[in-house]
């Protein structure tokens, strides 16, 4: 199973989201050494989480390079798909609710969506802004996962079909927990969506 992932909360993220992805991501690798591999890209690596996946030989993390690295934000919307070709990615997750534009209809997408609200709050530019990459991510995604059933009523009430939504939420309430049956609700996810057999 190889999964891409846009990954900047995992490397660049101190705070609760950040340390949910990178124990979901952590999780999978070191419960599947063999049948799961992780490509993760990232505009860049916060020090803190420099090498924080090289113990893992299954995890790879990819940067702009060159030229790239002035305009990064591009290098992530834009330029991932030829490196997801020549992986053979099956299966893309956007950890930060978002998809690169024009990724191939023979990868499949899944986003995970932490609620709304947030974005709501932020100034008029960057509301706006938010509003385009979620429009585009939320029509191009396969499968959205909602942390939480409140998230999914926000997305119904944003008009994302229900169809599309899975909700893969701790018992407790937390957004942020995450517990073995999640870890593996993810990985039936990614394997349901690369047409594989449960293992």
């Amino acid at each position: 199973m190889l999964v891409g992932y846009e990954a900047n909360n995992a490397l660049r993220n101190g705070h609760e989201i950040g340390e949910f992805c990178r124990d979901l991501i952590s999780r999978l690798a070191s419960g599947r050494v063999n049948t799961y591999r992780a490509l993760l890209f990232s505009k860049r690596v916060k020090g803190a989480y420099k090498g924080y996946y090289s113990g893992y030989t299954n995890v790879s993390t990819y940067v702009p390079t060159g030229s790239s690295k002035l305009m990064p934000s591009l290098w992530m919307r834009y330029s991932l798909n030829p490196w997801l070709k020549a992986e053979k990615v099956k299966v893309f997750h956007g950890l930060n609710e978002e998809l690169p534009y024009g990724i191939g209809r023979d990868i499949k997408t899944v986003i995970t969506c932490y609620g709304l609200d947030g974005h709501q709050r932020t100034s008029a530019s960057d509301g706006l802004m938010w509003k385009r990459r979620m429009k585009y991510s939320f029509n191009a995604a396969d499968v959205i996962v909602a942390v939480s059933e409140d998230v999914k009523q926000q997305l119904v009430d944003a008009a994302v079909p229900a169809g599309k939504i899975v909700v893969i939420a701790s018992p407790d309430g937390n957004p942020f927990g995450l517990t073995d049956k999640m870890v593996e609700q993810y990985f039936q996810l990614y394997q349901r969506l690369a047409g594989e057999e449960m293992q």
